[in-house]
């Protein structure tokens, strides 16, 4: 087979144009500190990236729901400590109101303060987080305690996602904290026994319906704190999943910087040995043309 001079300069035209493409792709790897800038670059391992960037963005959003859920129940547990406190002070006064010692001035006096704690846990009731009512149930937008009743609230969970089908309540509804045991009506008893001097229903049904009420308190606390320990856990493997995809995305993604260097000195040096080849093969070639 006869090798002309225009297979010559097609050859090296094509070989100058690989070198050219190899050399920009190279350099390209060094701007991005990416090994794959479009999918043609590596066909297998964009899938790869894509997967993983999902599995990423996932994690992430795992991580903002259990991060919501926590906030959402401390500020919970925020609210029940001060309806502990609350209930602790009524127990303390009715069992002084019902000593037989004091006079109806006095014991008058302490119902006054009762009738304030009474506020105090109307006001509790509508306890806010993020402008959203954490004892209402669903109905976050509303009020669950108003002119004197729980009527906006409903006893319905709301759920964050915190894995693939994995799901926590984060909220305590006023049905468990407050009308479980009737604490408005258990206090209003109080205010009432306190005003009339019942002693006897100060110093028997009264306390130990108060007690009762404490009681469901702290258990609703005990378990908020459950749920946050747990969430707390899962947080922790979420960051540990999190930094385990973000290695894997740089390894399937990222260059080695150093190699990738001397990958591209090297394929300079081949780009300019073309250019040198192609120059002595392209000037016998005009003096052939001009004799």
């Amino acid at each position: 087979m006869r090798v002309t001079n225009n297979v010559l300069i097609n050859n090296l035209k094509r070989n100058l144009g690989n070198n050219l493409r190899s050399l920009d792709n190279y350099q390209n790897q060094l701007a991005s500190g990416k090994r794959i800038n479009k999918p043609s670059d590596d066909p297998a391992g964009i899938v790869d990236s894509l997967r993983i960037r999902s599995k990423l963005s996932e994690c992430k959003q795992f991580q903002s729901n259990a991060s919501d859920a926590q906030s959402w129940l401390e500020n919970t547990d925020e609210a029940l400590g001060g309806l502990t406190e609350v209930l602790n002070r009524v127990y303390e006064l009715t069992v002084y109101a019902a000593s037989d010692t004091l006079e109806d001035n006095e014991r008058k006096a302490i119902s006054e303060e009762v009738g304030q704690l009474m506020e105090e846990v109307g006001t509790i009731g509508n306890s806010t987080f993020g402008g959203r009512y954490i004892f209402g149930g669903s109905n976050t937008m509303h009020k669950p305690y108003e002119s004197g009743s729980w009527t906006n609230a409903n006893t319905d969970s709301i759920k964050y996602e915190i894995s693939v089908g994995v799901t926590i309540p984060v909220n305590i509804t006023a049905q468990d904290v407050f009308q479980e045991k009737d604490m408005m009506g258990t206090l209003k008893g109080i205010y009432d026994h306190m005003l009339s001097g019942d002693m006897l229903s100060l110093s028997e049904t009264d306390i130990e319906n108060i007690q009762a009420n404490i009681d469901q308190v702290i258990s609703l606390r005990s378990q908020v704190g459950s749920r946050v320990n747990r969430l707390e856990m899962i947080s922790q493997r979420l960051l540990d999943q999190e930094l385990n995809l973000t290695k894997l995305q740089s390894t399937v993604e990222d260059i080695d910087v150093a190699k990738t260097i001397l990958e591209l000195k090297n394929q300079e040096s081949v780009y300019q040995a073309s250019l040198s080849v192609g120059a002595q093969i392209i000037r016998p070639t005009l003096v052939d043309f001009l004799n």
